[in-house]
């Protein structure tokens, strides 16, 4: 005889939106707070030193992924399994050694960072100051992860959230200000050590929060002797995470490499507005992670993959009427932000990058929903293919149309990416996309 009485509601979006609603806010939030450093940068730096600052913070996001990412995916998981379980002894043994392991892995990329300097095999020229500040963006970012994910895996995921989304960006906006006033030369390096120290702050007060809601936990071991194994059992979530970062910002770093400083602001810029159009599939596997966990530990694939098809419908709703709110009013925005000579070379790529977004929403949240039940392989393939196909695509196609070209590679990369987690959403759990 089964048991009728259930510790959550049944998966529905009116649950997880009315639930969630915090989170998915903070979400919400945090994309034009984001995109308004973005726009305070352009305007204070100029289009040249703006693109040495964006490759910058790209290398600072794809070595915050190296040291911190997937390890933070497998700690959410399983801080969230020790949490349900009541295991509560072993829950700061495990956080304590995701934090030594980001430590060695910080340090790693330093050293990688300092070999490339060296070789001079940067996308731009960068100088050692603003080498020592991607350093410590990445540093500060993965320290924050981390802090994310233990309070994501206690079921404080908006906490978790407001430290990593708003109070860092808004902290590093705050300094951006204060250094505007400052007579001091506009350079990338000192753009870098505001966001650094911002960052920085965000750290600090999510680990002290997530330290005070486990300090009565206890200990049941070595943190140090768990190192090996959390290496072992994240390495399919670091392989994911850290190629995940690497295409997201692959395209940016082969502008760098085949066109001009100026070209990488512009595509930068249109990149970060076009992600909106998937901020709601975001939101959504934000708002599913640790539902998904339950569902999958239960057995109950039949609900789960409801609330797959029923998240991907809002989610797909929501990202066409973004993208046609851009496309009509898209280029009046950004001159009004930033200047007609901005819009000009902006809104063509942004028109192309509205594509790529449309294509990674009409796959619905099927990447959270793979990660969070241990079928990462399947997200470590879809990068794979998805980056390859996003570098032959640019390789060809931005010597031939130029900024435009590396527009029209994002579609390619998105749709080669996502093709691999549809196959793996079907043969292991039954999901299926909504066009199909």
């Amino acid at each position: 005889m089964t048991s009728k009485r259930h510790s959550n509601p049944p998966g529905n979006l009116v649950f997880y939106l009315r639930s969630g609603s915090v989170v998915g806010g903070i979400k919400l939030v945090s994309v034009p707070l984001v995109l308004s450093i973005s726009v305070l940068l352009a305007r204070w730096l100029g289009p040249e030193e703006y693109g040495v600052y964006a490759i910058s913070w790209s290398l600072a996001t794809i070595g915050a992924a190296a040291v911190s990412g997937g390890v933070s995916q497998y700690l959410t998981r399983r801080v969230a399994m020790l949490n349900t379980k009541n295991r509560h002894p072993d829950i700061r043994p495990a956080i304590t050694a995701s934090m030594q392991f980001v430590t060695l892995a910080a340090l790693l990329f330093l050293l990688v960072l300092a070999i490339g300097w060296m070789l001079d095999a940067t996308p731009l020229e960068l100088s050692g100051q603003t080498i020592v500040m991607i350093f410590l963006c990445a540093a500060f970012i993965g320290v924050m992860n981390i802090g994310s994910a233990g309070l994501r895996g206690l079921e404080r995921a908006s906490e978790g959230q407001l430290y990593l989304l708003i109070v860092a960006p808004l902290a590093s906006i705050l300094l951006l200000f204060l250094l505007m006033q400052m007579p001091i030369p506009r350079t990338s390096w000192a753009a870098l050590a505001a966001m650094a120290v911002g960052y920085g702050f965000g750290a600090s007060l999510s680990q002290l929060r997530l330290r005070r809601l486990t300090k009565d936990f206890g200990r049941s071991g070595s943190a140090h002797a768990l190192i090996p194994a959390l290496a072992v059992q994240s390495k399919g979530y670091i392989a994911y995470t850290t190629l995940m970062i690497v295409g997201l910002q692959l395209n940016l770093i082969l502008v760098g490499f085949l066109l001009q400083g100026e070209h990488v602001s512009y595509y930068n810029l249109a990149d970060k507005a076009a992600q909106f159009v998937s901020l709601p599939v975001g939101i959504l596997e934000l708002l599913m992670a640790t539902r998904v966990v339950s569902l999958h530990s239960e057995g109950n694939f039949g609900a789960l993959q409801k609330l797959y098809r029923t998240l991907s419908l809002a989610g797909v709703a929501a990202a066409l009427l973004i993208a046609g709110l851009l496309y009509l009013l898209g280029e009046h925005i950004i001159s009004l932000l930033l200047g007609p000579s901005y819009a000009g070379n902006i809104y063509p790529v942004l028109v192309l990058l509205l594509v790529a977004q449309l294509i990674r929403a009409a796959f619905g949240p099927v990447t959270m929903t793979l990660l969070m039940t241990g079928h990462q392989k399947y997200c470590v393939a879809s990068q794979l293919t998805g980056a390859a196909a996003l570098a032959a695509a640019t390789w060809l196609l931005v010597p031939i149309y130029g900024l435009q070209g590396a527009g029209m590679a994002a579609s390619v990369g998105m749709l080669a990416a996502c093709l691999p987690l549809a196959i793996g959403g079907y043969r292991t759990l039954g999901l299926r996309p909504l066009f199909l």
